[in-house]
This record gives structure tokens, sequence and C-alpha cells, in this order.
């Protein structure tokens, strides 16, 4: 993605006052960013063909412009953040013959390339404004494709009232644009309707990637990545929480 993750500045203080987030002790919070820092798992080819239904989110072209991730959450629907929509210059959306989505990305092949025909933000982002707690919850689009794809299992959505207490974050990143990373036992610091936030650092690129929980054997996405936190906090990146009645088109 280029655009990068957006916003960083001041979203420590936000995040603290808009979710209630508690400070922890000094070295109850070192301990527990170490363990953060440190959940990064570079994917082999060979574990690409379990996550083939995530790839890459491409803006302005098939290999060229700004990058995000994307997950197929049904046979012609690929969920994303929707500041990625906005990686061209200027303010302007991309259009729809602008997206594409390449499933199961790996050094430059894929599972399958599809043009999107149709982009639907949530009304309730609105890009270029300060992040607040409605931009923040509601950076989350949805990328209707030309065709569906029919040999790639989707990743089903939920939306529980709460997530974690642990999730795995799956994207494509700036300093590995080829081939996905997994961070897994990323902590779920503080949540509230339509957000959540994480105690794992992301990467540029990994906006949009599909915050995924575990029921036994069955992945679930509860959430996309939005944005990156800087500062000393306990949260290091916000996940948007899409509702059940924006998947739904209403």
């Amino acid at each position: 993605m280029r655009p990068p993750i957006r916003p960083r500045a001041a979203l420590s203080l936000l995040l603290a006052v808009a979710l209630g987030l508690a400070a922890l002790p000094a070295a109850h919070a070192a301990g527990a960013q170490d363990r953060d820092r440190n959940r990064a798992e570079p994917l082999a080819e060979a574990q690409h063909r379990a996550w083939r239904a995530i790839g890459r989110v491409n803006v302005a072209g098939f290999d060229t412009g700004g990058f995000c991730t994307g997950t197929l959450i049904a046979p012609d629907r690929v969920l994303t953040a929707a500041h990625c929509l906005y990686a061209l210059r200027g303010s302007a959306r991309a259009q729809p013959g602008q997206v594409h989505f390449l499933a199961g990305w790996y050094k430059g092949t894929y599972a399958a390339h599809r043009i999107a025909r149709a982009v639907l933000s949530n009304p309730d982002f609105h890009p270029g404004k300060k992040p607040d707690f409605r931009s923040l919850r509601s950076d989350v689009a949805i990328l209707v494709l030309e065709t569906p794809i029919t040999d790639i299992p989707p990743l089903p959505v939920a939306t529980p009232d709460l997530v974690g207490p642990s999730v795995t974050v799956i994207g494509y990143r700036r300093d590995r644009l080829n081939a996905l990373t997994k961070v897994t036992d990323c902590r779920v610091v503080v949540q509230s309707p339509g957000m959540a936030g994480l105690g794992c650092p992301v990467v540029q690129g990994t906006s949009g990637a599909p915050v995924l929980q575990r029921e036994g054997s069955r992945w679930s996405v509860v959430g996309v990545v939005s944005a990156s936190v800087s500062g000393a906090g306990e949260v290091h990146s916000v996940a948007a929480r899409p509702s059940a009645a924006f998947l739904a088109g209403r």
C-alpha cells in the first residue's frame, strides 16, 4: 500500500480517550510490547495455499500504483480498508476499473485475478479527516468483482460483540511485497463497537489485511487493519470491525 497506513499522530491519546484504555504498570507494558513485536512469521510458498483467499489489492494498475491487502469473503466480494481506495494523487476515490484483486499473490504468481466492477465504502468514512472514532471504525470497504472467483473458498466474516483475547493478522507488507506475513497472538488491548486496539505493530501494505479469529478449526474475519499507532502505549495498531448492516449492504 502506498499511501501509508493512516493515521499515526495522536492516535494513542485518541484511543485512550475514545475507548477508555487504562494505563498499565511500566514493567507489564514493556513485557507485553516485546511479545507483540516478535510474532511476525513470513509464510513460505507451501503455506500460501491455505490462505489463497487473501490477496493484494492494487490500485491504478495490475502491479503499479498503491497496494493494500484484501480478503475474499464471498465469490464476488473482497473486504479491505476504505482508505486503500484513495491511493491516487489528490483526494478522489479510485474508479472500479482501477482496482485489481490478486488472490494468493506470491512472487509474481496468483491464484486468481479480478478487476472490481464496483467499490462500496462505508458511508461514514471521509478521507483526509483527522483520525477520530467515526473515521477509524468506518474504514472498511467491499470490492464487488467483475466475475466471481469460484475455485477459492472465501473466508467468512463474523461480527461478534467482542473479539479476542488475541487475534491473527495476515497481509502483505512494504518490506515483503510479494508474500504474506502472519502475526499470531496479537493481543486485543481494548475494543468498542466497530473497532479494536491491537497490541501488535503493523507495516505499510498491511492496511486492509484480515484480522482473524479461530474457533476450533474454523477461521473467521473479525476486522481489517486500519491504522498503525506510534507512541509508548499498549496499542500499536487499529482494526476496523465491519457491522452486519454494512456487510448486508444496508
